[in-house]
């Protein structure tokens, strides 16, 4: 039975391995019928933990998380890349760790706090939508990185980000000032209920009803991940229906090159056919061709506003902080007013 490992216990519990290690730590957030039955499987098995289960509690490393949600877009890879450097400047170790779709992102984060000895944690994507209670179970410093936490009092959390739906109308309006009417959208996940792709779609509604222009929900299309081939696939579909938008917002730059693709693969040109905006301002939309309209985001600010607040609270400097910047428009080869048929 001394081959028994953490995961082992769990099984046999009928629990999760973030509950068994918060048992084996003392945690206070188990109850106590949880508590009792992981210790009685223990007891049963004769399970010993190893030194590194017993001592984690005790033991602290320099180590910091960053937990990654959707997408692996350039964006969020240049992002991770600028944060390791912070982190590494202020004597930390950056672990990053990518949460796939459907995943509980609060269960990951604890499980990699416990196995690799955290001692704060930055949350990078668009889709952890998450209740207080699930907030209060992290249990080292963290900040929510390019999104933020819709009903959530404030003073329980850390945020850095852009505002993904002002920015989404500024995208939309500046389309509408060089005259088009039919816009279409590509978002991400259906059902996001306050991530970015959410935020960005009201954001794209906003700027509708400012211009006085009709929702058509045939040209709202979802996506689900930010890829080019999603993209593509995506535009697709939208060009065999009956209307045909003018210019097609993208919620990220990998689905405005894939729609891009779309268009010339069914025999139209870019921007005299349709003109095409992205999201984030990654490298790929300036070496395009032609090159991509898009919302840039400031990712070298983001990244070292984030280590700053992280650091602050690791290090009990200060409160909460929630930090906004803004974003601007890039202008490109992609867009251009509407042809008069």
């Amino acid at each position: 039975m001394n081959s028994l490992s953490i995961r082992d216990i769990a099984k046999m519990a009928g629990v999760s391995v973030t509950t068994v290690s918060r048992v084996l730590n003392g945690y206070p957030d188990v109850s106590t019928s949880t508590k009792e039955r992981v210790q009685q499987v223990m007891k049963d098995c004769d399970y010993q933990p190893n030194n590194a289960a017993r001592n984690l509690k005790r033991t602290h490393s320099n180590a910091v998380g960053l937990l990654m949600e959707g997408s692996a877009t350039p964006f969020i890879t240049d992002l991770s890349d600028i944060l390791e450097e912070e982190i590494n400047m202020h004597g930390y170790t950056l672990i990053p760790h990518r949460v796939m779709n459907g995943v509980d992102g609060v269960d990951t984060a604890v499980q990699l706090v416990m196995e690799k000895r955290l001692q704060g944690l930055i949350i990078c994507g668009g889709y952890f939508i998450h209740s207080l209670e699930q907030l209060q179970r992290l249990p080292v410093p963290t900040v929510f990185c390019t999104t933020t936490l819709t009903g959530i009092d404030y003073a329980a959390y850390s945020s850095v980000h852009v505002d993904d739906r002002r920015a989404a109308a500024e995208a939309v309006n500046y389309l509408c000032s060089i005259g088009h009417r039919d816009i279409a959208i590509l978002g991400g996940i259906e059902h996001d209920q306050g991530g970015v792709s959410s935020q960005r779609l009201h954001g794209y509604c906003d700027a509708l009803n400012k211009n006085g222009i009709g929702f058509d929900p045939n040209f709202v299309r979802y996506c689900g991940l930010f890829t080019m081939q999603r993209g593509f696939e995506t535009t697709c579909k939208l060009l065999s229906s009956q209307r045909r938008p003018t210019a097609i917002f993208c919620v990220a730059d990998e689905l405005a090159v894939g729609a891009c693709k779309a268009i010339f693969h069914a025999g139209l040109r870019i921007p005299q056919d349709i003109s095409v905006m992205g999201y984030d301002g990654t490298e790929i939309t300036r070496f395009y061709e032609p090159s991509i309209c898009t919302v840039r985001q400031p990712k070298e600010k983001i990244a070292k506003k984030t280590v700053e607040v992280l650091i602050s609270l690791i290090e009990k400097k200060g409160p909460n902080q929630h930090v906004i910047f803004p974003t601007e428009i890039v202008t490109g080869g992609s867009c251009a007013s509407p042809k008069n048929d």
